[in-house]
């Protein structure tokens, strides 16, 4: 990425440049792209956020709100200790964006340009950031390895009984081997993230299929002794479990349907789509249950892990914390 900066701070060097798209499973609804740029010898950060898949064409730059994800293109800058908010009036031109045939661990290339005004912004007490007069012009050439990322889609609705009832304002899901020719499918799930409350999450849940394919599976009933013990594990059960109770609640029964399955390979991501309709019942003690049973109503869509391992996002964790996401 050849960057070039004028205006309140001049700058002409050559950048390093990263992207991904963070693609969230059977919606169009919260797709994310991140264009990044790095200097390779000063804290000099790019952040371009770009709501959807980032493809060719010419987009315009908006205002970039501090400690927000707009749902339209911005972009925000850190130069030293010094931090630039694009304002209305930019341009970012993608040439070429050649994605890989699926998400997974290799790269594409995504080629462009991008010019737009940024305002820095200057704390206030209480954490507040105003803008100053201090403007800078960010012009940029690049050419930047592009990761595409599947991201986890789950709605989990509680009934019946139980110490928590409604449904998920938030959920995260992923997928694990179970060690014994399964898998695991989990998820956590928070009710009262508009409240402020947030992590940890109210419950965590998982389902064991033995087999993964597409098809419909009874869940077993499991006892705490079942459920310890992998030699008896059933083909299908669920589980769940409280952040602010101490019962474990178990299948009773209920059907899982998984809608759509795609295998993992060493390179590409699979996924696992479906819903989940279960009781479970409330256990106190490996011997004991109590007279509380949930119902779980659960639509998810879930990514696989490539086999060849985990993907990594090695630059815009820290990248983002820096400019405010």
């Amino acid at each position: 990425m050849h960057v070039q900066i004028t205006g309140h701070v001049t700058h002409d060097s050559t950048w390093s440049a990263f992207g991904e798209f963070r693609d969230v499973l059977a919606t169009d609804s919260g797709d994310l792209s991140l264009l990044g740029g790095q200097s390779l010898t000063s804290n000099r950060l790019l952040n371009v956020v770009f709501p959807g898949r980032l493809d060719t064409g010419s987009f315009a730059l908006g205002r970039y709100v501090y400690g927000t994800i707009p749902n339209y293109p911005a972009a925000a800058v850190v130069m030293d200790t010094s931090f630039y908010a694009s304002v209305p009036g930019g341009v970012i031109n993608i040439s070429e964006a050649d994605y890989p045939p699926r998400p997974g661990l290799e790269p594409g290339l995504l080629k462009g340009a991008l010019i737009f005004h940024a305002v820095r912004l200057s704390p206030r007490p209480g954490g507040v950031l105003l803008e100053t007069g201090d403007t800078i012009t960010f012009s940029a050439n690049f050419a930047a390895h592009w990761f595409h990322y599947l991201q986890p889609n789950v709605s989990v609705i509680l009934s019946g009984g139980g110490p928590l009832l409604g449904s998920s304002l938030v959920s995260l899901g992923q997928s694990a081997d179970d060690d014994h020719g399964g898998r695991f499918v989990s998820w956590e799930s928070d009710f009262d993230a508009l409240a402020g409350q947030g992590f940890p999450y109210e419950v965590s849940q998982e389902f064991r299929l033995a087999a993964p394919a597409i098809g419909t599976f009874p869940l077993a009933p499991v006892t705490p002794r079942m459920y310890a013990d992998p030699t008896q594990w059933p083909a299908a059960y669920s589980a769940l479990y409280y952040r602010d109770d101490p019962r474990v609640a178990l299948s009773a029964g209920g059907t899982l349907n998984v809608t759509k399955f795609i295998a993992p390979t060493e390179a590409y991501y699979g996924e696992i789509h479906g819903t989940l309709d279960a009781p479970l019942a409330l256990w106190a003690n490996d011997t004991t249950v109590t007279a509380d049973t949930v119902r779980v109503s659960a639509t998810f869509a879930i990514q696989l892990w490539p086999l060849g391992g985990i993907p990594t996002t090695q630059r815009f964790p820290s990248t983002t914390r820096k400019l405010g996401n």
